[in-house]
């Protein structure tokens, strides 16, 4: 692998997530949603978002190779127009991830309802600690299944104005690593419609699991019928899945979707063998 990929391309994509946990990993300490914390978790945290950025950067000419030519070629691209400015820049931004969170909301729904793409995503959900740092605990595979499911159509039915004002850009950059964040903030009335730590805790606990799948706005799983209101003081203090392993090995970061897939592919053979038998 060149050197200068390393140094031009990969690590410049690790600066911003670094300046993001060094601010928000103490306010977790003083805040915290949830005192219980493993040190050792949190370190396994940063092994797997090194490894998913590292392949994410390195599959991202993939991603522009599928969405581009089928932009151009196929998209009714309906154009999304806002002024230039703050305003016209906040609104484009705003109009973006809502259109953006309606397709994420069906993609993340699925990933919880077809067991092909839940062994993907349970990586994800193992997370005993939740904190700022699960938002890269992901499979790197997710990125690539999420062209088709969202960014391809978003491609290919809407023509979206770039944000003239970079810091809009930058504050809905941050809200994944907002809504994972272990930070004890309440948002009342306001949690209806706008999505917080509390709302997306929820989530990634046992019980409501399959609620709250919206990242940006509520609204989603309010109209969809998934939606579930914390209580004004309700910060639950477990996260994960309920078996034994919590996921923390690179068997799980890596290898584990593979694996599932691959088993699931030769039992589907098997089948097929049996009924040409019969």
């Amino acid at each position: 692998m060149p050197i200068a990929w390393l140094t031009d391309v990969f690590l410049p994509q690790l600066e911003f997530p670094a300046l993001v946990f060094a601010v928000a990993l103490p306010l977790e300490f003083l805040l915290p949603a949830s005192r219980d914390r493993s040190y050792r978790a949190l370190g396994f945290n940063l092994v797997a978002a090194f490894i998913y950025l590292f392949m994410t950067t390195l599959l991202e000419p993939l991603f522009a190779q599928v969405l581009e030519p089928a932009r151009s070629r196929l998209g009714l691209m309906i154009p999304v127009r806002f002024p230039d400015g703050v305003i016209g820049s906040l609104g484009q931004g705003l109009a973006f991830f809502l259109v953006y969170d309606f397709f994420y909301y069906w993609w993340h729904r699925g990933q919880h309802r077809m067991r092909w793409l839940w062994v993907q995503h349970r990586f994800h959900h193992q997370e005993r600690w939740l904190n700022v740092t699960t938002v890269h605990r992901v499979h790197f595979t997710e990125d690539l299944f999420r062209i088709f499911a969202i960014l391809l159509p978003m491609a290919l039915l809407f023509d979206f104005k770039p944000v003239t004002v970079g810091w809009v850009w930058t504050i809905l950059t941050l809200w994944g690593y907002w809504i994972h964040a272990n930070v004890r903030v309440r948002l009342g009335l306001v949690g209806k419609w706008i999505s917080g730590p509390q709302f997306h805790r929820f989530h990634h606990t046992p019980e409501h699991m399959n609620r709250n799948f919206s990242a940006f706005f509520p609204l989603w799983d309010r109209v969809f019928g998934t939606y579930h209101h914390p209580e004004p003081n309700a910060f639950p203090q477990y996260t994960g899945l309920r078996v034994e392993s919590d996921g923390n090995t690179l068997r799980d970061a890596v290898a584990y979707p593979f694996i599932e897939w691959a088993k699931a592919l030769r039992r589907v053979a098997g089948r097929q063998r049996g009924a040409a038998r019969r």
